[in-house]
Formats: structure tokens, sequence, C-alpha cells
């Protein structure tokens, strides 16, 4: 570690499996890991937004502690209100809303519970499924660095060290 070692150098196949296992794991968490986001009673009214494109979609799913009526309003990247409605929950259910854009930006949402504990579950619906693209190009890589890891004989013979027994 603190000096030069004797270290065999890293096949490239090993470095392909690598890389591309990481670029599969990375893009699992990045699709499927959803944190529901707790909204406490004095909170003020929970804003978020995206960039999207036509036909994207916020997937809104709200719980509530208590029954009351959630207010919520989509805007535009100019400040525009493209949709606003108010829900009345009842305790202990939820209720799910889907906001569809009809235009690309960047589009803020804004959730009033109106001094109620909630949780939100929000995502977003890609219509071209970009979110998935590291699937593939992890698993193209993967699978390269797979089948370079299957050489011929003649090469993994090249890199064997031989060892000679003399009899005297």
């Amino acid at each position: 570690m603190g000096g030069g070692g004797a270290a065999p150098k890293m096949k490239m196949s090993d470095a392909l499996i690598l890389t591309g296992a990481t670029i599969l794991l990375g893009g699992l968490f990045m699709v499927a890991w959803v944190t529901p986001i707790e909204h406490s009673e004095e909170s003020p009214p929970y804003v978020n937004g995206a960039s999207m494109w036509s036909g994207d979609s916020f997937e809104i799913e709200i719980t509530v502690q208590n029954t009351t009526t959630v207010r919520l309003v989509l805007k535009a990247e100019d400040g525009t209100i493209v949709s606003a409605e108010s829900i009345t929950i009842t305790a202990g259910e939820s209720d799910k809303r889907s906001l569809e854009i009809d235009e690309g930006g960047y589009y803020t949402y804004e959730i009033d519970t109106k001094g109620v504990e909630a949780t939100l579950d929000l995502d977003i619906d890609r219509k071209y499924k970009i979110d998935m693209l590291p699937f593939p190009i992890g698993g193209l890589i993967l699978a390269y660095g797979l089948y370079q890891r299957d050489g011929t004989p003649e090469e993994e013979d090249e890199d064997e060290i031989l060892d000679a027994e003399l009899d005297v």
C-alpha cells in the first residue's frame, strides 16, 4: 500500500464486469427507490418540481391522518397555474392522482394538507422511459465483459506461469 507492489494488472474483462454490474445496480436504485415523504402538521405546503416532456406525468398518492381537504396545484415554468383541484380525503385513507403534462418544460406542484399530518408518495411516469436507459447499457457492458473473460485456451496458456521440476 505504501510502496510499489507486485500486484497483477486488472484485466479489461474484470473492469467491464465491474462497470456493467455497477450501472445495473445504480439504475435499479434510480428507478425503484421511492421514499415516502412525511409531511407534519406545522409544515408549510409541500412544493417540488421537475423537468418534464410532453406526455410525462406526476403520480401523487396522499394519505392523511385526519379528514381534510387537500389542495393540489400544478404550475408551469412561467408561474401560470395549469391545474388546481381540492380533494376531500377521510382519515387514514389515501387518494392517488396523476397530473399529466401536455407541453414540455419545468413544472412545479404544490400540496397543501391544511394543517393535517400526511404521507406523500411521489413518482414521475416518463412517456419515453428514458430513465430505463441504464439497464440495456449496463447489460451490454456486463455481457461483453463476460464474453471477454471466456477467452480461448491459447490465450489462457500464454498467461500461465510454468514451473519445471528437474530430476538430479
